[in-house]
């Protein structure tokens, strides 16, 4: 991943599920990270109207997409998937799209959750946000990250 040359605040993570796509978003600030409600659909144009409309509500800046990497960093059938519909986003949105390794994203997810005292039900309810809400995190620390010369 090549780091942007201007620094970017307003990010929008992206969990893509085949029936529900988790999101996460930092404030207009670029300081706070935050869940947002999942979108429930089976219709990927439709997914992709509905972020595009995020994407504009929101005035995001940058979008990044979980991409589920297998344990040897290749890409098997779901992160070709993913990678088919992280191009369609791309020409779909005015801002840059990248993907972000979201290995275990869904298990931290439900740790957290967890730990927080929710019930297996709503646990299961707000996992893929706060699973994008891990993948935002680790995007926006690799964006901080220092770069070897």
């Amino acid at each position: 991943m090549n780091p942007p040359t201007v620094p970017i605040r307003r990010i929008l993570a992206v969990d893509f599920g085949d029936a529900r796509t988790g999101l996460a978003a930092t404030d207009w600030t670029g300081s706070i990270a935050v869940p947002l409600p999942r979108i429930d659909t089976r219709d990927e144009a439709d997914l992709i109207r509905q972020l595009q409309e995020l994407v504009r509500e929101r005035d995001t800046q940058a979008v990044v997409v979980g991409m589920p990497l297998q344990q040897d960093g290749q890409l098997g059938a779901r992160a070709q998937r993913t990678a088919a519909f992280l191009a369609k986003l791309q020409a779909a949105l005015p801002c840059p799209v990248a993907a972000m390794d979201e290995s275990h994203s869904t298990d931290e997810a439900h740790e957290r959750l967890k730990q927080g005292g929710l019930t297996a039900k709503r646990r299961k309810e707000l996992a893929d946000s706060v699973a994008a809400l891990v993948i935002l995190e680790r995007y926006r620390a690799e964006l901080t990250r220092p770069r070897r010369p």
